[in-house]
């Protein structure tokens, strides 16, 4: 190891195994070059992970950097796309972080089978250390056919793929010093629902987003794309196993502000009509809320509305 591209490349192109058949031209020039098939469009979506905003200063690099890109991923997995590149800027405080960080970045696109086409490597500053990753990932997708979030209709079913509050009670016991808690695992080791978000697409499911700041911050922006009001039920939420593994170590008040404020889980939130019901509950999918007239998120329990302090995470509040 010579120089800055020797270390690059050992950290990287050395490693990684995944070349997209599409890829005219990959990592090592000054841009990468891909083809895309007729009756496709490119699914492009942009991630910033940071130390300390992203993952707690004291958790390990590799497994920061890991979900970084998994996270990343999961933007695909709500569009409907075929995940197939990932672009990276990584900077790191010293060779040793970006050391570590390279094997998260390279286990999960091994793992998922999504070439590493491109990117930046750089050092932070001494006097201002940091470690930060920028990721760009792209998919590709039948033209026309990406799940929107302004797609839901009035009278349409909201479901649930995937859990909540987990990763966000793996944070919590995190902070508590509890690194062998239950749930730390569920905040450190993501998994994107490629494959779920490529059923939905084959359902023709027209509506979709990913729960990264919680499910009512999320349902928010679904609410606002498609203009109209979502309604919760949470006794439907109670039914969830995320509420019965979450009951096991926390108190009702602790597991609802968990379940709908916690972030990260990656699950995916989708509405469908009414007559996909029967079809979406024998795939072990969640009918949890229903699209109604109006604006906005609520939540009913035994059909009275339920006041909620908190909509879910938030960089500038």
């Amino acid at each position: 190891m010579n120089n800055e591209f020797d270390f690059i490349h050992q950290l990287f192109q050395s490693k990684t195994s995944v070349k997209h058949p599409l890829t005219q031209l990959g990592n090592g020039d000054d841009a990468s070059v891909h083809a895309i098939p007729a009756g496709f469009e490119l699914v492009v979506s942009t991630d910033t992970a940071i130390e300390g905003v992203h993952w707690p200063e004291d958790f390990p690099l590799d497994l920061a950097a890991g979900r970084a890109v998994n996270a990343a991923l999961s933007d695909l997995a709500a569009m409907g796309a075929k995940a197939s590149w990932v672009w990276l800027a990584i900077t790191g405080a010293n060779k040793e972080a970006l050391q570590a960080m390279s094997l998260g970045i390279v286990s999960a696109c091994e793992k998922h089978q999504v070439e590493l086409a491109g990117g930046d490597t750089t050092r932070s500053p001494a006097k201002h250390p940091i470690n930060s990753l920028s990721l760009t990932v792209g998919g590709l997708i039948p033209e026309g056919k990406s799940m929107c979030r302004n797609q839901a209709k009035i009278g349409d079913d909201v479901w649930l793929a995937g859990n909540l509050g987990l990763s966000a009670a793996g944070l919590k016991q995190w902070f508590a010093k509890q690194r062998n808690g239950t749930f730390v695992s569920h905040f450190s080791h993501i998994e994107p629902l490629l494959d779920i978000g490529s059923f939905l697409l084959a359902q023709d499911i027209q509506c979709c987003i990913d729960i990264s700041d919680g499910l009512l911050q999320d349902a928010s922006h679904i609410a606002k794309a498609s203009k109209l009001h979502i309604n919760f039920c949470w006794e439907a939420l109670q039914k969830l196993p995320s509420f019965a593994k979450l009951s096991v170590d926390f108190n009702e008040d602790v597991v609802q502000a968990l379940m709908l404020t916690g972030g990260e889980d990656y699950a995916l939130l989708f509405t469908a009509p009414a007559d996909k019901r029967e079809h979406l509950e024998q795939a072990d999918l969640h009918l949890i809320g229903v699209c109604q007239q109006g604006a906005g998120v609520s939540i009913n329990q035994a059909g009275q509305a339920m006041p909620v302090k908190k909509q879910g995470f938030d960089h500038f509040a």
